[in-house]
């Protein structure tokens, strides 16, 4: 019997099709056993850091964001999926994906992770009777957008992904799309000092019409309310989940949309989210792994299993799927041109602590615990952490 040991995410996108997936697996082939273990979003990250760290040997597969790509590989923790799969394979992996998922996991010259999981941020709406307008298409309309929604007797409309690493995502996205990238180069200048000011400032000023306390909530906390509260109106930028939305989910009412752009650029720029299948130096079988991640990367369990079972998919047969779109209030077609417009983190050595520290540095700054003038310097002295 060989044994392979996974570790994921703690929540029904991350864990349920990889379970589902993994007993089909094991009825192909009785000998090989597929467990996964699933932790909470930060208790996870440093689990399998700690595991690498120790030199525990514990896990053979593992799930990751793509900005701890450079970390995992040039600490020599993750074995390159090329270097066991034919080069027609990413080739035809990068045809049959939406892009830019396997790209993300491309780093070196190397191919570090399967891209299993799609995603991006997205303009989250609720469609209501009450709404007044059109969602504004820029950062500049929102905040008149919001206020014209609380004249009409929605006291909060507004909510922004703010909370920790996912107050990083959002800043980074919108430095981003304003045309001066943060962070891209560990030897040079990091932030560029008035695009932070302008964006950090514009964010700040649209709090205001977001719920108290919502700067702590995490995305599922924030489609969760959206479920419960018809006054949440609109998330201008947070990452998609289609496991909420649809006729029959809790949010029954929710749907998506493109993020805002600048007025400057009109040039909207989402960044890229999901999550990839790395296969581990202490692999105790890599062939049995190396079967088990195709198979999970097949289009016939992409598009039966995962969206069956919570799951986000990344090859295209789903989300150009008529049929699965309409059950999902046409998530994928929706999310898709956010996709085509993605933003890639960058993914050098150390990039992942770098990430942590801007949303530790930004939570300051959500909360008023600190001014905007010490939140823009502190960003500035950030640099990469080196795991060896």
């Amino acid at each position: 019997m060989i044994v392979l040991k996974g570790i994921t995410w703690k929540n029904p996108r991350g864990y349920d099709p990889l379970v589902a997936a993994s007993a089909r697996y094991n009825a192909l082939f009785p000998e090989i056993q597929v467990a996964w273990e699933q932790y909470p979003w930060y208790e996870f990250e440093q689990r399998i850091l700690d595991d690498f760290n120790q030199k525990k040997r514990i896990y053979d597969l593992i799930m990751f964001d793509h900005p701890w790509t450079g970390t995992l590989a040039a600490n020599g923790w993750l074995l390159p999926w090329d270097d066991y799969l034919p080069e027609s394979y990413t080739r035809e992996l990068k045809q049959r994906v939406v892009a830019p998922s396997v790209e993300s996991y491309h780093y070196d010259d190397k191919q570090w992770a399967l891209p299993l999981d799609a995603a991006s941020h997205c303009a989250l709406y609720q469609k209501s009777p009450g709404l007044k307008g059109e969602l504004p298409d820029t950062w500049e309309m929102i905040g008149a957008w919001a206020l014209e929604q609380q004249k009409a007797g929605y006291k909060t409309p507004l909510v922004l992904s703010l909370q920790g690493v996912l107050g990083s995502c959002l800043f980074l996205s919108m430095m981003a799309s304003y045309g001066q990238p943060a962070f891209s180069d560990p030897e040079a200048e990091n932030i560029n000092i008035e695009a932070a000011k302008y964006v950090l400032s514009l964010l700040k000023e649209l709090q205001v019409y977001s719920p108290p306390g919502s700067s702590k909530w995490g995305p599922w906390d924030i489609y969760d309310r959206f479920c419960e509260n018809q006054d949440l109106l609109y998330s201008p930028s947070i990452f998609g989940y289609v496991n909420y939305l649809g006729p029959n989910n809790a949010g029954k009412n929710l749907y998506v949309s493109t993020v805002p752009s600048f007025q400057h650029r009109n040039k909207p720029c989402a960044i890229i989210g999901g999550v990839g299948l790395g296969l581990t130096y202490s692999c105790t079988d890599v062939n049995a792994a190396v079967g088990y991640g195709r198979f999970l990367m097949s289009d016939q369990v992409q598009k039966e299993v995962f969206p069956a079972h919570y799951g986000q998919p990344s090859v295209k047969g789903v989300w150009e799927d008529i049929a699965l779109n309409r059950a999902v209030n046409n998530f994928y077609l929706d999310l898709r041109p956010n996709m085509d417009n993605g933003y890639i983190r960058p993914r050098y050595n150390g990039f992942h602590s770098v990430e942590l520290a801007i949303g530790d540095t930004l939570q300051k700054w959500w909360d008023d615990d600190t001014d905007l003038e010490t939140t823009v310097a502190k960003l500035s002295e950030i640099k990469p952490t080196l795991k060896h």
